[in-house]
């Protein structure tokens, strides 16, 4: 089978095509279109093409396997273990090739690629988010205008931020520019609603999506932020590959045998991990969940590390939870995750005490000599 690389940029693809035996049989470069991928592809037998992970390659993707061709998709963050950028030289033909070079032996890092129902909960997310952020951005703006007066607003919901401000007898209150800001606030937050009651529907859809949400502080966003991420559970062995693959882990830079740990390495989706702090936020303030073992194990971290990296330390393991929860099909409970949370800390307790009885035994055994 002939194996294709393909370096997809946003107007033209570098391509090379390698024969069985591994050498080149063609070079070109075409636009990044439906019809030029056809009228590449459509008259070839069954080659494997692989593609950098893009913005492009979720379509590029669906139309390349519609041809009859299988597609891989390359993980950009393990790009440099197959030669692409290595030697300070990188063009596009350059990495078309060892792409190519990467399925011919046999060594391409793949990448997921997401079902059509994660790709469309994915849009709806992202969207919402933008709109979000443009809310919090006029709000953020209309206090500083008003402590520039001298005016110090009262805390209020995000909500309720537009009608307060327009009940409050505030002259500034009356500028055309502070009025077409809060016509926009209206304006996004009926979009708003508009979208998270299609996430309602499309939450639905999905079997795990009320089981995930019995989790304190987990309910509409973060649980389908968490769906459309890992859509397959069943790609991660545990649950450290989820909360590595979500960038929850400590940094690490380890030589000569001394270990080097920093902070998280913020790999993998930025909006999922932000989802996933924001619900242990919640669950450190909330007074309702301050007995579930996750809180009281987070509060003991609190008093050592800070608040912050006891809610990072806390996401991390709602990662492991969540995954866990829906790799078992089961609901949250709290009770057992207490009971194992305690056998695990037996466990390490027995172990450190025989750890220590061995190095005792071994004093002995050195004084008696």
């Amino acid at each position: 089978m002939k194996k294709i690389g393909m370096d997809l940029g946003k107007r033209q693809t570098d391509v090379c095509v390698l024969d069985e035996q591994g050498n080149v049989e063609q070079r070109c470069r075409i636009k990044t279109r439906r019809s030029a991928l056809s009228k590449l592809l459509a008259n070839k037998e069954e080659c494997e093409v692989a593609i950098e992970s893009c913005r492009d390659s979720g379509w590029v993707h669906g139309h390349i396997k519609s041809l009859g061709h299988s597609v891989v998709v390359i993980d950009t963050t393990r790009a440099r273990s197959i030669g692409i950028g290595l030697g300070r030289r990188k063009t596009d033909r350059r990495d078309a090739e060892a792409l190519a070079r990467a399925l011919y032996a046999g060594v391409a890092p793949r990448a997921h690629v997401l079902s059509t129902q994660a790709q469309r909960l994915r849009d709806v997310l992202q969207a919402r988010q933008q709109l979000v952020s443009h809310r919090v951005q006029i709000i953020t703006m209309l206090r500083g205008q008003m402590q520039a007066t001298g005016t110090q607003l009262p805390s209020c919901s995000t909500q309720s931020f537009g009608h307060m401000l327009r009940a409050s007898d505030i002259p500034q209150v009356q500028l055309p520019h502070v009025q077409s800001l809060l016509k926009t606030l209206g304006e996004l937050d009926v979009q708003i609603q508009m979208l998270e009651y299609q996430l309602t529907n499309l939450a639905r859809q999905h079997e795990a999506f009320e089981r995930l949400c019995t989790v304190p502080g987990v309910k509409l966003i973060v649980t389908l932020t968490f769906i459309a991420t890992i859509d397959d559970p069943y790609r991660f062995g545990n649950a450290h590959q989820v909360q590595a693959f979500l960038g929850l882990v400590p940094s690490e830079h380890s030589t000569g045998g001394r270990r080097r740990t920093g902070g998280i390495t913020r790999c993998g989706n930025a909006l999922a991990r932000r989802m996933l702090v924001q619900a242990a936020l919640v669950m450190l303030r909330s007074k309702v969940a301050q007995d579930d073992p996750l809180v009281v194990w987070a509060k003991q971290i609190e008093k050592r590390r800070g608040h912050k990296k006891a809610a990072v330390a806390l996401a991390r393991r709602l990662a492991g939870v969540l995954w866990a929860m829906w790799i078992d099909g089961t609901e949250y409970d709290p009770k057992g995750l207490a009971r194992e949370s305690f056998q695990g800390m037996t466990r390490r307790q027995r172990l450190a005490e025989a750890e220590t009885r061995q190095m005792r035994t071994a004093q002995m055994k050195a004084q008696s000599l």
